[in-house]
């Protein structure tokens, strides 16, 4: 049937219609592609400019990442000495071995900077298998809890415990009693100093790099000496929050100073040893050169002075586990050894209890808080052919615990013993009764 002209025109006008819809949607399709591109160009740009932003400001402000330590500002010194240090300023890697010249008006001046040289009489004691201690951490909520003298050598220690031969002469080799607690070496790192000869008298390990833990100490009140004589032994010091922050933030052992007390630098020096106090050796560092950052400093310029550079590095004063803080158990025999020839230094690390001018009455303290030092305390008792003179311990996690002692021979002669990683406080006490009873004559 033939359509009419009306017929074909609507069919037309349809036909028109179905393609400018066609049109106008692919126009939009287009439309809405280059929108998007636009939008990616802009986020792509802002991307840009915020990544140079960011090379930029860290290149004009850059920062030397030390440790993860808060850093304590400065707090007010009552009695100042101006943090005036008698060793220069110098930052040389020092050798070790082949100590720095020690400046006429420093107080080490005419002191023996000890430096043990291995001979072929020296002791060799194997060296300990330390992958078994791999899968286990000892005490991993970062303290020591022991406190059972009795206590055996278990796991990877059962293993790598020695029987020390004792030599001719010695108490052990004439009455050598219970041999668990007089022969017995649960400690991975050890080294006995004759300091009469400068020798070594035997070791085990002691040249390997290691955390000293608490030990660190020691340097510490050695490096104060610097700036502390016993004209202002007597001076005042006022704790800081951030001091006793700092103790609580690392689950360290303290005096218990509280913030605000006004303390002595008798104080501060004795709570640093005896007790271990963090708060102390905090609260020394910021008295002698207004932050624990200045300090360490100086604790690094005296490692350089005694020739322990090369492998001896602190980063705190306390002794808190760090990377970079590391020594050698000939290094900590060296700076023990240099700090027992200083009367003031030396009666610090030789008193058994100290009994501190800051008064707690509302505590139950009200003539100060009696501190010990457990070292010397549990080791007075026991029979050797001489006394332990003076001692410091330590533990953390990475190196067991640690102890350093300064002991004088019945006939005269002095030695100095180190050893880290044993598996307690008390073991690493029965390890250098076994060194002193076993080793020397």
């Amino acid at each position: 049937m033939n359509k009419n002209r009306d017929e074909l025109d609507d069919e037309f006008d349809d036909d028109y219609a179905d393609e400018s819809i066609d049109d106008s949607y692919g126009e939009e399709k287009h439309g809405g592609l280059i929108s998007l591109l636009k939008v990616l160009m802009v986020i792509v740009v802002i991307a840009l400019i915020c990544l140079f932003g960011v090379i930029f400001y860290n290149i004009f402000h850059k920062k030397d990442k030390t440790d993860d330590e808060p850093v304590i500002p400065p707090s007010n010194v009552t009695t100042a000495t101006d943090a005036t240090p008698l060793i220069p300023d110098t930052t040389e890697i020092v050798p070790n071995g082949d100590a720095a010249e020690i400046p006429e008006e420093s107080w080490m001046t005419g002191k023996t900077i000890y430096n043990p040289q291995i001979t072929d009489k020296t002791i060799h004691l194997p060296v300990a298998d330390l992958s078994l201690f791999d899968q286990e951490i000892q005490n991993e909520d970062g303290s020591d809890t022991s406190s059972n003298e009795e206590g055996e050598a278990a796991g990877p220690w059962e293993q790598v415990s020695l029987m020390l031969d004792s030599v001719e002469g010695s108490i052990n080799y004439t009455s050598p009693g219970v041999p668990s607690k007089t022969q017995q070496l649960t400690s991975t790192y050890m080294v006995l100093v004759d300091l009469d000869t400068d020798e070594i008298v035997a070791e085990r390990e002691c040249d390997k790099v290691v955390a000293p833990a608490s030990m660190t100490k020691i340097l510490t009140v050695l490096t104060a000496r610097d700036f502390i004589t016993e004209e202002n032994m007597d001076d005042t010091f006022v704790i800081t929050r951030e001091i006793t922050d700092y103790v609580d933030k690392n689950d360290c052992s303290a005096v218990g100073f509280l913030p605000d007390d006004v303390v002595t630098v008798r104080d501060l020096l004795y709570g640093t040893i005896l007790c271990s106090g963090a708060d102390a050796a905090l609260g020394l560092a910021e008295y002698c050169c207004g932050t624990q950052e200045a300090f360490v400093e100086q604790m690094n310029l005296k490692v350089s002075q005694l020739g322990l550079s090369e492998t001896a590095h602190f980063t705190n004063v306390v002794g808190i586990y760090n990377d970079d803080l590391h020594c050698t158990m000939k290094d900590m025999a060296v700076i023990l050894g240099m700090a027992v020839q200083d009367d003031l230094l030396r009666d610090v690390l030789s008193k058994r209890k100290y009994t501190t001018s800051t008064k707690y009455e509302d505590l139950g303290f009200p003539d100060g808080i009696e501190i010990s030092n457990w070292f010397l305390r549990r080791i007075e008792d026991k029979e050797m052919n001489g006394n332990v003179i003076a001692a410091k311990t330590g533990f953390v996690n990475e190196s067991g615990c640690c102890a350093a002692s300064y002991y004088e021979a019945n006939s005269g002669k002095r030695y100095i013993c180190v050893t880290g990683n044993a598996f307690s406080s008390w073991r690493a006490i029965y390890d250098h009764v076994a060194v002193y009873r076993s080793l020397i004559p």
